[in-house]
């Protein structure tokens, strides 16, 4: 009982250590990261950066969430990816993670921002249930050449979606976004396809 107490304090301080540090995108030990598109599943962030913990669903006002291809080029998931589009009238819904500053650099190589695909940049973004903003990193697509996404890719963020209570008009648009007919079975969609699985085996 003292051991399972103690971790809870543990994740609790840890957590806290975060939210106090959202002023500012990265921390000495921890920073936050705005997600909007596949990695609103927790398992699929996990996959490489395994110290994510979820703090909470937020809003990102001014943007508005769009798929497609850097540069034209194609990608792991078969037809295009989320980034997030200025907007002045729209808003982007997805999920807040702490995570340690040693996962950074995964999750940049995740992001091929060393490749020039996505670009880090600050955003601010207020909480579901409060007022308050905290200040995130985030992602957004270079050179972004509009295309559908796969069903596969539509599926991740729906799971994502869902699990983490953002809000119904939203994942009612969400649930109308068109997909190409991309369902080839690849190494990485077969990874995808297992975190799914497992997933749905742990709800």
């Amino acid at each position: 009982m003292l051991t399972e107490r103690w971790a809870g304090l543990v994740f609790l301080g840890f957590l806290m250590t975060c939210v106090e540090q959202s002023r500012g995108i990265v921390g000495d030990e921890e920073f936050l990261y705005f997600a909007y598109g596949s990695n609103m599943l927790r398992e699929r962030l996990q996959l490489f950066n395994p110290s994510a913990t979820r703090v909470s669903v937020g809003c990102l006002k001014g943007y508005k969430l769009a798929f497609g291809n850097w540069n034209k080029s194609e990608n792991q998931w078969g037809g295009g990816v989320a980034t997030i589009v200025p907007s002045p009238d729209d808003e982007v819904w997805g999920v807040v993670w702490c995570l340690k500053s040693s996962d950074r650099q995964s999750l940049d190589d995740q992001e091929g921002v060393q490749r020039g695909i996505y670009s880090p940049i600050e955003v601010k973004v207020q909480q579901k249930d409060t007022e308050e903003e905290l200040t995130c990193l985030s992602y957004q697509m270079n050179n972004f050449n509009s295309s559908l996404t796969s069903p596969l890719y539509k599926k991740v963020i729906n799971k994502g979606a869902r699990e983490n209570g953002l809000p119904t008009e939203y994942l009612k648009k969400l649930d109308t976004i068109f997909t190409n007919n991309y369902n080839e079975t690849t190494p990485f969609t077969t990874q995808i396809i297992e975190i799914l699985h497992q997933d749905t085996n742990n709800t």
